[in-house]
């Protein structure tokens, strides 16, 4: 095992100057990477740029905006010429708006399928073509619970992060036999500013009336998962969409406290 090493590999990781863009970058730099920031916030991204350097991490940052392809032909480019080789992509860049299905616009549902869904296209077809020439490659992107189950105002959010699934395995498919993985982490609910957001009180009461933990993740959680299937050791898991989610995937009806515990037969 490299007991979770990753030197002399190239990561990027777009969204990656915020929340759990922000702690992967970190994860991944601590675990030896070079590590490329492909963000649009451009003082944040440069700021975490600077601050993975000062950890002692090679590190860039690239303003992207996924969503556009010219943008994503750059970054690819950039990386390159920088580093000669590209390992690691892990594409978590996305937004999101709880909106009630018949509330939903046409242009907010272009704008949130533009930004998660055909950026996601845009950035794993990108790597993806350069880790198949190279015979070698790990790409994690961004799904949700919200894109396994079912969700009040999640109609476009939702859709996208289903696809975004649906993306990740035909990739892993076709990919696989060049020895590249292809898998998708599906977060429930994470303390990150985009949860904050989108998440009134009521919709945090509803969480945690359903996630066994009975709390909000940490992005430093999901961070840990998306290092591991980024190691040459997880090179047999492929295709796969992990909830790191607290239980809420697995959930039913739920008793808390010792009041609930229940009778055991024996």
């Amino acid at each position: 095992m490299s007991a979770f090493k990753l030197e002399g590999q190239a990561a990027i990781v777009t969204g990656g100057a915020s929340g759990i863009g922000l702690a992967t970058a970190q994860t991944l730099a601590d675990a030896g990477a070079a590590v490329v920031v492909a963000d649009l916030n451009e003082e944040a991204g440069a700021h975490t740029a600077e601050a993975l350097k000062e950890r002692g991490a090679e590190a860039l940052f690239v303003r992207t905006d996924v969503a556009e392809a010219r943008d994503v032909e750059a970054l690819i480019e950039a990386v390159m010429e920088r580093f000669g080789s590209l390992e690691i992509l892990m594409h978590f860049a996305g937004i999101g708006k709880e909106i009630l299905t018949l509330e939903t616009t046409l242009e907010e549902w272009n704008r949130i399928i533009g930004v998660n869904l055909t950026g996601s296209f845009l950035m794993m077809q990108a790597a993806g073509a350069v880790m198949v020439e190279a015979g070698y490659g790990r790409i994690v992107s961004m799904s949700s619970v919200a894109g396994l189950r079912g969700g009040t105002g999640r109609a476009a959010y939702g859709a996208s992060k289903g696809g975004v699934a649906a993306l990740t395995r035909v990739m892993a498919v076709e990919w696989a036999q060049h020895g590249v993985t292809v898998n998708t982490l599906a977060p429930g609910p994470i303390e990150t500013a985009l949860v904050r957001e989108m998440h009134d009180e009521e919709t945090r009461r509803a969480y945690l009336d359903t996630v066994p933990v009975n709390r909000y993740g940490a992005p430093e959680e999901v961070a840990a998962a998306a290092l591991y299937l980024a190691l040459p050791e997880s090179g047999y898991i492929n295709g796969v969409t992990l909830p790191v989610d607290g239980g809420f995937d697995a959930g039913g009806v739920m008793k808390r406290g010792p009041e609930g515990s229940g009778a055991t037969a024996s």
